[in-house]
């Protein structure tokens, strides 16, 4: 919980994420999200099917 908890106030205070946006973390350290992450037909799929899923769908 110590090293979660040390991530997140490492995005909040550090100088090196300052004004920043949009990166993936793991942990401590900057990363790649899962492939499926930058596919945007993927992204529109899952949108669409979250949107069912929890009666949101228009």
């Amino acid at each position: 919980m110590e090293q979660g908890g040390a991530a997140i106030l490492r995005l909040v205070e550090g100088d090196d994420v300052a004004g920043k946006s949009g990166l993936f973390f793991n942990g401590m350290n900057e990363a790649r999200a899962n492939p499926q992450a930058y596919d945007a037909a993927a992204r529109k799929r899952l949108r669409e099917l979250s949107l069912k899923l929890t009666g949101l769908a228009r």
